[in-house]
């Protein structure tokens, strides 16, 4: 009989913490946070994604965390072990599956976005952006996006790289990886938003981003928002759930959890800080959609002494956001491969090609495909491959996993097991995830289904 190896965990607290991080802060942070905030009005958006998240995402965050620790497997085989130990029916396993799909499907499109962002470091590097004006960089933009060949080149190497780093141990690529990339990233926000304060219309953005316009709310924005909660903390597909796996027993899980959550939302409210100012002082419409980072930010450094070298750096470092992301979605489809006897490098080498395979749909969504809408006959007119995928992943997918995960710490495993599992001193504190957990989170989620399918 085959040896089972030892389930791996991380180093430290600070490695766990900056790799969970990591998974959750980048691309859904800087380029998804500013551009859904943009096209649905800014402030109002803004205040029902912050409740969203605090109300419904954070709970979940921390039960994914807690099912991965309790687990200590890849993540169908995690839920598998749980189920027995609650005596259940149901197939605890399945929101893994469907997680481990949508992981690879995520990446497929992610892959373009990053790849787009090493590619603009790349131009930074030869000296562009420095001077140039509004209608360069938005020629820049069109021109990389009219050939397929020039996207798909950049999201091959950026799945590459990815692959590469996950087809090493836990600790010598993930670990090591998150723990110099993370802080590196915050530091140059907060540099940007202080760029943004003293040489943008720092007040319109502010006002943009945190004052209370009109808005009215209907089922589409708050999908929007519990997708973009869900998105940005990476929940509901099983990414959390596998780091949860490798913490280690001397981290305390709510202390953690909460460190995780200010982080990522700290970079997506200086995300919002940094673009939106210079999307003002541009006189540009913060409503563009996708390409709102790759407009504005090259805007950035235009006027900036040095201004391609500062571009190079933030791009990078912008790339290095998107690449711990792209690594912990990589990571959970291959520890379940590797679970059943394939090696890391080989499962690696072969979502890799998966994920590149299915990019090319995201990538001509933006060139000759963006008037084709493959879902059109049920009604999805207007919706290109890339927009079928964030959307179908993000409104749809993020969320039922996050509902299947807080019903399964909620009513499926018994509550004493929970308490032990989660070392909550403050009964009160206890009590009010947990409830929030069981109630709130269900009847939330499902009310908002619900409302989409017989309409408003």
């Amino acid at each position: 009989m085959k040896e089972q190896k030892a389930h791996p965990t991380f180093s430290s607290r600070i490695g766990f913490i900056l790799v969970t991080a990591g998974a959750a802060v980048g691309l859904g942070n800087v380029w998804g946070f500013t551009y859904v905030a943009g096209k649905n009005g800014g402030g109002g958006f803004v205040l029902v994604y912050l409740l969203t998240l605090v109300l419904i995402a954070a709970p979940v965050f921390m039960a994914e965390l807690l099912l991965g620790r309790m687990g200590r497997a890849s993540t169908p085989s995690g839920l598998k072990k749980l189920q027995v130990r609650a005596g259940s029916r149901l197939p605890w396993a399945l929101p893994a599956w469907v997680g481990l799909v949508a992981s690879v499907f995520v990446l497929s499109f992610y892959s373009v976005i990053a790849g787009q962002v090493v590619a603009y470091g790349f131009e930074a590097l030869k000296g562009g952006f420095a001077g140039w004006t509004s209608a360069q960089v938005i020629a820049l933009d069109a021109d990389f996006k009219s050939s397929p060949l020039q996207p798909l080149f950049w999201s091959a190497l950026f799945i590459f790289l990815a692959g590469a780093v996950v087809s090493l141990d836990v600790r010598s690529g993930l670990e090591r990886t998150g723990k110099w990339l993370m802080p590196i990233l915050l530091l140059m926000l907060v540099g940007l938003v202080g760029f943004a304060a003293l040489k943008a219309d720092f007040s319109a953005g502010f006002d943009f981003l945190f004052g209370f316009h009109d808005i009215t709310l209907s089922t589409h924005i708050l999908m929007e928002a519990v997708g973009q909660a869900f998105f940005t903390l990476s929940i509901g597909i099983g990414g959390i759930m596998l780091l949860g796996s490798y913490m280690g027993d001397n981290v305390h899980l709510p202390k953690a959890s909460a460190w995780i959550i200010l982080m990522d939302v700290s970079v997506a409210l200086l995300a919002g800080l940094a673009i939106f100012p210079l999307l003002f002082s541009a006189n540009m419409d913060p409503a563009v959609g996708p390409g709102l980072v790759f407009v504005t930010l090259p805007l950035v450094f235009a006027d900036m002494t040095g201004g391609a070298v500062l571009a190079f750096v933030f791009f990078l470092l912008l790339a290095f956001a998107a690449f711990t992301s792209a690594i912990s979605l990589l990571a959970t489809p291959v520890a379940r491969m590797e679970e059943g006897g394939i090696s890391r490098k080989k499962a690696a080498v072969f979502l890799g090609a998966v994920s590149f395979i299915l990019s090319i749909a995201t990538t001509l969504s933006f060139s000759s495909w963006s008037n084709y809408y493959p879902l059109a006959f049920l009604g999805l007119h207007g919706m290109t491959f890339f927009d079928l995928i964030r959307e179908g992943v993000n409104n749809i997918i993020l969320p039922l996993g996050g509902l299947a995960f807080a019903l399964m710490v909620g009513w499926g495993l018994k509550r004493e097991d929970v308490r032990a599992a989660l070392p909550i001193k403050n009964r009160a504190l206890f009590t009010i995830w947990y409830a929030v957990l069981r109630y709130l989170v269900p009847v939330a989620i499902t009310a908002l289904f619900v409302t989409a399918i017989i309409g408003e």
